[in-house]
């Protein structure tokens, strides 16, 4: 049976303290005290004291847990700023027919990505008047964000549409344009500057080569422009954290965000909270099989534990990675959104900045077009069977 409590605000939570497992007695529930609105017959609104108890206090409550927080002490954690702030709203596409509305799209700019990623749409072909939602999360500085949660919904449609719907650009010279760093004995200078010439032929010739307007190829397509915001534009700012020695304390589990937050660019909080979900249930559901206490022993929550320190801990680590490798050539104000000339400029990046980006470029274009290696990288970023 399940019972849902409403208008239900937790004021404190009592959880057996570590030294309890072990024990030849399993440890006592948690106890939480709450407030809860009630109307009476009157029609007026008065609060009342309750008092909630739990074999299994499962924190889904977010990065911000209340669970997490007030048991501090079990669940000491690991914080990385970005110094970085996402933008998200829901839009309205700008499309009418073919896959847009199950294909997500993503742009890097110098200062961070813009994600559009399909929402809950009509499937039916038949259906061509019904609109295409989808999400928008900008990732940028915290002064670019708030310059465009200033923006009225029809700038703001105006400049998202500038940035993501344009085509593949062109890697900037690895050398300068200015010979910086060219070395002085000629013959070696020429075939510096004809090896920069060729990667990046070689690098605009992948990107080019699978990039078409036809749905019907499984190839680089041109984002859908927005038509039109729907609902409000919110910022929040971007960290790093994950919980230092374990998901779990006696007679308490976290999942989701209350454990890991990650940065958005690769889109892996969903599928990583998914995973915790996923393993915990399976967890109680072999224990009530078997007719166990799911947290009356360490059996089964050290195994949680075991199965998703290794998994979030790993993307975790691998988002930050990506994040750095994305970062490198993003660090000049000047490439920024707020500069006009910034898209197609290539900013003024140095020369190792340019060569990490080339590097970078050429490998997504390798895996890109390399379909059993680019599936395997797609079914772990989808999260397949949740990576159990």
């Amino acid at each position: 049976r399940i019972d849902l409590i409403d208008n239900v605000q937790i004021t404190s939570i009592s959880a057996p303290s570590q030294n309890t497992m072990g024990n030849v007695e399993p440890p006592p529930p948690v106890e939480m005290s709450c407030t809860r609105s009630i109307t009476n017959e009157g029609g007026s609104k008065q609060d009342e004291e309750c008092t909630l108890s739990a074999d299994l206090l499962v924190a889904a409550d977010g990065a911000n847990s209340f669970v997490r927080t007030t048991l501090g002490s079990s669940f000491p954690m690991i914080t990385h700023s970005y110094d970085r702030k996402a933008v998200t709203c829901t839009v309205e596409l700008d499309v009418r027919k073919g896959d847009m509305a199950r294909t997500a799209f993503q742009r890097f700019l110098p200062h961070g990505p813009i994600a559009l990623l399909p929402v809950w749409n009509s499937l039916n072909n038949d259906d061509n008047d019904a609109p295409i939602y989808a999400n928008v999360v900008w990732s940028t500085t915290p002064s670019e964000a708030n310059h465009l949660l200033s923006l009225s919904d029809t700038e703001f449609i105006a400049t998202l549409n500038h940035h993501l719907c344009q085509g593949p650009n062109v890697n900037p010279p690895l050398l300068g344009n200015n010979n910086r760093g060219m070395p002085h004995i000629p013959i070696i200078g020429t075939i510096a500057k004809e090896m920069d010439s060729l990667l990046r032929t070689a690098n605009t010739a992948l990107t080019m080569g699978t990039w078409t307007e036809s749905p019907s190829r499984n190839y680089f397509r041109m984002p859908p422009a927005s038509a039109r915001v729907v609902g409000p534009i919110m910022g929040f700012d971007l960290k790093l954290s994950h919980v230092q020695q374990g998901y779990t304390a006696p007679r308490v589990a976290l999942v989701g965000d209350a454990a890991h937050t990650v940065h958005p660019m690769a889109g892996q909080g969903l599928n990583l909270g998914m995973g915790d979900v996923y393993s915990l249930s399976e967890l109680i559901k072999e224990a009530v099989d078997s007719g166990m206490d799911v947290a009356g022993t360490g059996l089964f929550l050290d195994r949680y534990n075991q199965e998703r320190m290794v998994k979030g801990l790993g993307t975790v680590g691998g988002v930050h990675g990506l994040h750095e490798l994305f970062r490198c050539s993003g660090s000049n104000s000047s490439s920024g959104i707020m500069n006009a000339n910034a898209l197609n400029s290539g900013g003024n990046a140095s020369g190792v900045e340019s060569i990490v980006g080339l590097g970078r470029s050429l490998g997504m274009n390798v895996v890109n077009g390399l379909g059993p290696l680019r599936r395997a990288f797609a079914e772990a970023a989808a999260g397949a069977a949740f990576s159990r």
